[in-house]
């Protein structure tokens, strides 16, 4: 079998981790990285043993599939260019700078007919997928939350669009795509110029009309790293450290006769996963076989939708 072409736009830290994805992946073959800095594209180039390029156009028709790991602001022009020449793309999120943005993104991905995926990593996360596996609909509620320190990197727009992304497509996926009929957000300025502390309440109601609620805490100033998912539901609560993949599960048995009966706790860990491997197996494998990505363009703008709306409401 022919062996995909693959590019990889922006190799900055997050790009050549991208980058090296492909080269791992035996159904690609990694063509070229493309910089705005020629210095860094010849860097990663080099490392790689591939094409440097500077002008991303120079990119089309030599691909198959791209990935664009840019930074934010110049998402939207370089998946536009990639999507309207009927090249898949796989684009870091948040999807683009602005929901705008997004939408027109959206719309030619549509008109065009051209693959498009949004990287939201999180659902390939070991713990978060155990999570879900093990809950299996019966949950009734899940709290996220994504504390850090303080990086420059990053810090130039809302914490929103920079960590809070993450978690408003997790939501949407733990909860089936369910509906928001109620919120209430609250975000704070610590550091920087931009809100760094954001806390929501979502409720959601389903298609077969049942309801979760889900509780949303990101802060970009923390003493501490924190990446945590708790699920509840009647039967058991389960509580991951979804950086290091630690769980814990509390089953409750109220019939029981004895009190040291009625709560069982269960601990273990999951095998950690390269999860970015993994979401570049997904996309290479998709555009192989013709699938639908697990995260589709619907799926990045609806989280741009929430983040565009929860980032307006915690400014006024």
């Amino acid at each position: 079998m022919k062996k995909l072409r693959a590019a990889v736009v922006g190799v900055g830290y997050l790009g050549n981790f991208h980058a090296q994805k492909y080269k791992n992946n035996p159904h690609c073959e990694l063509v070229g990285v493309c910089d705005a800095s020629a210095e860094q594209a010849q860097k990663i180039a080099t490392s790689l043993g591939v094409t440097a390029y500077t002008n991303p156009k120079d990119l089309i028709g030599k691909v198959d599939l791209v990935t664009i790991a840019t930074s934010t602001r110049f998402h939207y022009e370089l998946a536009m260019m990639f999507v309207e020449a009927g090249i898949p793309v796989n684009v870091e999120k948040p999807m683009t700078a602005t929901l705008e943005q997004a939408e027109k993104l959206f719309e030619a991905s549509q008109k065009k007919n051209s693959f498009l995926t949004v990287g939201h990593i999180e659902r390939f996360n070991p713990s978060i997928v155990d999570v879900a596996n093990k809950m299996a609909g019966e949950s009734t509620s899940f709290e996220l939350t994504r504390w850090a320190p303080f990086n420059l990197r990053g810090s130039d727009v809302s914490v929103v669009f920079d960590l809070m992304i993450h978690d408003i497509d997790l939501m949407f996926w733990l909860c089936q795509n369910g509906k928001v009929t109620s919120h209430s957000v609250r975000g704070d300025v610590i550091v920087s110029q931009e809100p760094d502390s954001v806390n929501g309440y979502f409720d959601l109601t389903l298609d077969n009309g049942k309801s979760k609620s889900v509780y949303i805490s990101v802060n970009r100033a923390s003493g501490k790293s924190v990446r945590q998912l708790k699920a509840y539901s009647k039967a058991k609560t389960i509580t991951a450290n979804t950086g290091i993949h630690e769980l814990e599960m509390y089953e409750f048995n109220p019939a029981a006769a004895k009190v040291e009966d009625k709560i069982k706790t269960t601990n273990w860990t999951v095998a950690k996963v390269d999860a970015l491997q993994e979401e570049t197996n997904h996309f290479v494998d998709c555009i192989l076989n013709s699938k639908k990505p697990f995260i589709t363009a619907e799926d990045g703008l609806r989280a741009m939708v929430w983040a565009d709306k929860i980032d307006k409401h915690i400014r006024t």
